[in-house]
């Protein structure tokens, strides 16, 4: 069983869940029509998008220099991903979430780093808007971390 533990093995695995999970989706891809898979959900966060601003704690991240994340969000779930400029995966977080209005919370079910052990089954509230192409996400880690996030919705051109 500790071959499945390295972390070569778990981004292998979780490239071929993606994999299959794309190969059993029906259709054309929902990332090629954003405003299509919205109008089937009456979610506006569905879509997968990129990281494009953030501040922790107040400050301005400059984390964004070395390395890309994206948040895939479908009717009931999300995906954090987070590689570097090779495509190495180095951070992944995912479970399920729920929208109220303006609120969005979050609980981490599944993932790999220290982030993810340290959130796992916790819900994490957000206060959130759509504005454009742009997600902003802000709010407080169960840790109490202070978040503000802008995200770009990612389309296929």
């Amino acid at each position: 069983m500790e071959l499945l533990t390295t972390p070569r093995t778990i981004s292998m695995v979780v490239l071929v869940s993606l994999v299959a999970l794309a190969a059993l989706t029906p259709g054309r891809s929902t990332a090629a029509g954003p405003k299509q898979a919205e109008s089937r959900t009456g979610n506006a966060l569905v879509g997968t998008w990129k990281m494009v601003k953030a501040k922790y704690g107040g400050k301005e991240a400059k984390i964004l220099d070395d390395h890309t994340e994206f948040k895939h969000v479908t009717p009931t779930q999300f995906m954090l991903v987070v590689f570097d400029k090779d495509g190495k995966v180095f951070a992944a977080i995912g479970g399920p979430y729920t929208l109220k209005g303006d609120k969005y919370e979050e609980t981490p079910e599944y993932g790999l780093s220290d982030v993810f052990t340290n959130v796992k089954g916790k819900p994490q509230s957000f206060t959130w808007k759509v504005e454009g192409n742009k997600w902003y996400h802000n709010g407080a880690l169960s840790s109490g971390l202070t978040i503000e996030e802008v995200w770009e919705r990612v389309e296929n051109k």
